[in-house]
């Protein structure tokens, strides 16, 4: 009898900070906005490019924060990471807590940036619509982006033909969404309340009447152009994956072993369950950097060895999505021709140093924070229904970076 009165005590305690913040967010966020200095959230899963992406708003003079509740070993660099304080305090099943948190964010930020597989709340998906509810209620705007996983399903997968990353899955329905009914429900009940749906590449599929925006931003203050040796030694290419059933890598160690066989000098590292500065560290050392054979589209990999200068292999589908795709330098290579490619590459060192400088220029043009501020401040204006100072301020923002950005020669 006492445990259920504390649950209601504690379900009544956390509702009426909520309702009052509904109520109150809503009036913060109009004077926010009029006044011109709206505040930003992005989160909850602890995506590596989140902390950018707030700083990408923060170009635009949006005050963008990142928020988590768990990190992995890859990063822990997030604005607001709240994993200690959960673990210490045993609030990992906690509903209450989130709730608190949520009336929290309805107060302070104005801008809601989710990935379709959970918000605050804590939900398996989140087409569990009551934080959706919530939030249009109080008047925020609301984005949902995509990062693969949290919409990827098996069938629609398999229809893009024979290389696809379900090819080699170990384990059906634990890695993705997977299930095709499951996957248009989420989007579906999403879409109902997301000022846009966005995504990029790949992604773009699952997800009907999205919008295709390249979001993912590379820091080019932290990764510095190193370019490629051409001296003489064995040609070191890298290859980080967590996940190598999803990467094709087993056509990469058989390629490399054949060759090796053959007595060409190469040399391929492998890194996976490290950190992200670590992954980084072996990029710099690097001569070539292998991003993925199966899924058709670059990910994160190939933009972060473009960005350091060195060539970065990768298997393109026909008609893929990619930024300004005549100035991208990637070495699109499938599995049938992997070993030719890997040869040209160990016998045209010269030639890996122009690719390397074209892929940094590429970046810096394409998918620097500078470049993504501008794209998002582009989808604010025309899905937000901002104020007409603030759209102004915004529209200045996006010209100053329009100008540096072309100011960048295309080599």
């Amino acid at each position: 009898m006492n445990n259920r009165l504390t649950r209601y005590a504690c379900a009544f305690c956390s509702l009426i900070p909520l309702a009052i913040a509904i109520r109150l967010g809503r009036l913060l966020t109009h004077y926010r906005l009029w006044r011109g200095h709206p505040r930003s959230l992005w989160g909850i899963t602890p995506i590596l490019t989140t902390t950018l992406l707030a700083h990408s708003d923060r170009l635009l003079g949006i005050q963008g924060e990142s928020l988590v509740f768990t990190s992995y070993y890859i990063t822990q660099n997030f604005d607001r990471n709240l994993q200690s304080f959960i673990k210490r305090f045993g609030l990992e099943n906690n509903v209450y807590f989130y709730r608190l948190v949520l009336a929290w964010a309805l107060l302070r930020y104005d801008f809601f940036n989710y990935f379709f597989d959970r918000g605050i709340l804590p939900a398996s998906q989140l087409s569990q619509t009551a934080e959706l509810e919530i939030l249009k209620r109080a008047g925020k705007r609301v984005y949902v982006y995509a990062y693969g996983a949290d919409i990827r399903t098996r069938e629609r997968t398999i229809a893009l033909g024979p290389l696809n990353c379900c090819m080699d899955c170990p384990e059906p329905g634990k890695y993705c969404v997977c299930d095709e009914s499951t996957g248009k429900a989420n989007v579906s009940a999403v879409a109902k309340y997301a000022n846009a749906l966005i995504a990029m590449g790949d992604m773009v599929d699952y997800i009907p009447g999205c919008r295709q925006l390249a979001y993912w931003p590379i820091d080019l203050l932290k990764i510095r152009y190193v370019g490629v040796s051409a001296t003489a030694g064995p040609l070191k290419i890298a290859h980080s994956t967590n996940h190598a059933a999803f990467k094709g890598s087993r056509f990469l160690e058989a390629a490399v072993l054949s060759l090796q066989q053959a007595g060409v000098a190469i040399e391929l590292i492998k890194l996976s369950g490290v950190s992200h500065e670590r992954v980084m560290e072996l990029f710099a050392e690097a001569d070539l950097i292998a991003d993925n054979f199966i899924a058709g589209n670059h990910g994160y990999t190939a933009l972060e060895a473009m960005a350091h200068g060195k060539a970065a292999l990768c298997y393109l589908r026909p008609g893929g999505m990619i930024q300004r795709p005549e100035e991208c330098p990637i070495i699109n290579t499938g599995p049938d021709i992997l070993i030719e490619t890997l040869r040209w590459c160990a016998a045209n060192r010269a030639e890996l140093v122009k690719v390397g400088l074209r892929g940094r220029r590429y970046i810096e043009r394409n998918h620097s924070q500078d470049a993504v501020a501008a794209r998002l401040g582009r989808i604010y204006l025309e899905t937000a229904d901002l104020p007409q100072r603030l759209a102004r301020r915004i529209e200045v923002k996006i010209g100053a970076i329009d100008e540096t950005l072309a100011a960048i020669p295309f080599i």
